[in-house]
């Protein structure tokens, strides 16, 4: 994925040269980075040229601002969660059909409940009773 350029700042991913931590932030700096970036605080903050710690104090001040973070980060959730999908299904992966059943699936009864494992617990005992002949476990 391409990043515009940004107007201050450097590189993307490179950390600014000179953060001006003490020059206060706007809040319209700020509001069109976090959809742009992905909700990355620290290359909205190197794009300023400024600290993380500054962008996080603004943010925080305002509600709309964190809503527009949380939201940006969602969209990024849900683009992998996307690319995953198309990955189990493509690639036939698996492990990664079996994590996405366990988790999005939930609802449809493919989790791992504790006690469905305790069940299982007891099957396999009892098997091994039956197939070792040993001690029975009840007695024990």
């Amino acid at each position: 994925m391409a990043y515009p350029s940004l107007k201050k700042g450097n590189k993307l991913g490179e950390k600014a040269k000179h953060p001006r931590p003490g020059i206060p932030l706007k809040k319209e700096q700020v509001e069109p980075l976090i959809p742009r970036l992905n909700g990355n605080l620290s290359r909205i903050a190197d794009s300023l040229g400024t600290t993380r710690g500054c962008v996080r104090r603004l943010i925080d001040k305002h509600d709309d601002l964190k809503q527009a973070l949380e939201d940006s980060r969602e969209r990024v959730l849900d683009e992998l969660e996307d690319a995953t999908w198309q990955d189990a299904i493509e690639n036939r992966d698996p492990a990664m059909r079996c994590f996405l059943l366990k988790t999005r699936g939930r609802h449809r009864g493919y989790d791992q409940d504790d006690n469905k494992n305790m069940a299982k617990d007891i099957a396999t005992a009892a098997f091994d009773f039956i197939v070792n002949k040993s001690k029975n476990p009840a007695e024990s």
